[in-house]
């Protein structure tokens, strides 16, 4: 994983993971620095709305060229 920050590109490597207080917690280092991400409930709704989108495109990707297939076997 990478992070950009006003001091450049750094890459970001998780080392423990863990739940605690009702939220996610990575633990990790960036760069040089220890680093530690809180992902709570009321996170949900953004993180939901990033994942919907690719997976809806995905779905109606599978249903269409089903639908195609579908039609060109009956031909």
């Amino acid at each position: 994983m990478r992070v950009s920050s006003p001091i450049g590109e750094l890459p970001f490597e998780p080392r423990r993971i863990h739940y605690r207080q009702g939220a996610l917690h990575v633990d990790g280092d960036m760069g040089a620095w220890p680093a530690h991400v809180v992902i709570d409930a009321g996170d949900i709704p953004a993180l939901a709305r990033l994942v919907a989108t690719p997976a809806l495109i995905s779905a109606a990707s599978v249903v269409l060229v089903g639908v195609v297939a579908l039609a060109r076997r009956k031909h």
